[in-house]
């Protein structure tokens, strides 16, 4: 049995952080909330808005940086943004590769969608949803989702898109992988991609620490 321990939702991000405002709670617990952006291999950045609580809170800045933690996602008037709530705070790597990792356990909201390409390549793609849980009135909160995405590789191994071929609507799968971003061009609407690297069932992990109230 799966149980909430096993589900993965961790991060690494190198993201540019422009507007910060510090703030206190009602329980005198200081927070933080930036806006940020997450550079694309290819088109515009993705925004993000970044929420620190506590310890972590002061170390947000603005500037470039590489920042730990797990993903949210909140809806207001109709949009969808994905929110960051780092556990640690690096500077940007000195290498200049920039971080772009995930590790989310999703489930399955249809069943998979896998074809062979012009040129014979196997791909595959399924919607997924990263769950919020409920809030604090028992409610569900919106679920993040994703259209994760698996190609065979350049060496001709097509395990990643045979693994998304296996799922089907209320499967659980743990991807890793990376997140883009794409506008369509037939309704001009924002898409949250992610592009695979791993898939495999949820395993026994640890339990995180229970998180902290949001005080936004």
């Amino acid at each position: 049995m799966t149980t909430q321990s096993d589900f993965k939702n961790f991060a690494v991000f190198t993201v540019d952080i422009s507007s910060v405002e510090q703030k206190t709670s009602k329980e005198g617990k200081p927070y933080a909330i930036a806006a940020a952006t997450l550079p694309m291999e290819k088109g515009d950045p993705m925004s993000l808005r970044i929420v620190a609580l506590n310890g972590i809170a002061a170390s947000i800045v603005s500037g470039q940086h590489a920042l730990v933690g797990r993903l949210g996602y909140d809806e207001k008037d109709g949009k969808g943004t994905i929110v960051f709530f780092p556990t640690k705070v690096e500077h940007a790597p000195s290498d200049g590769k920039l971080r772009n990792y995930v590790n989310l356990t999703l489930r399955a909201g249809q069943d998979s969608e896998c074809r062979y390409s012009d040129a014979g390549n196997f791909w595959g793609r399924v919607r997924m949803a990263l769950s919020q849980g409920k809030d604090a009135s028992g409610n569900y909160k919106p679920s993040l989702w994703l259209t994760v995405k698996g190609f065979t590789s350049k060496e001709g191994n097509d395990a990643i898109p045979q693994a998304l071929a296996k799922l089907n609507k209320g499967d659980l799968a743990t991807i890793t992988g990376r997140l883009a971003y794409e506008v369509s061009e037939t309704n001009g609407k924002g898409y949250f991609n992610l592009f695979a690297f791993k898939v495999e069932p949820p395993q026994a992990a640890q339990p995180e620490a229970a998180e902290e109230d949001c005080p936004y």
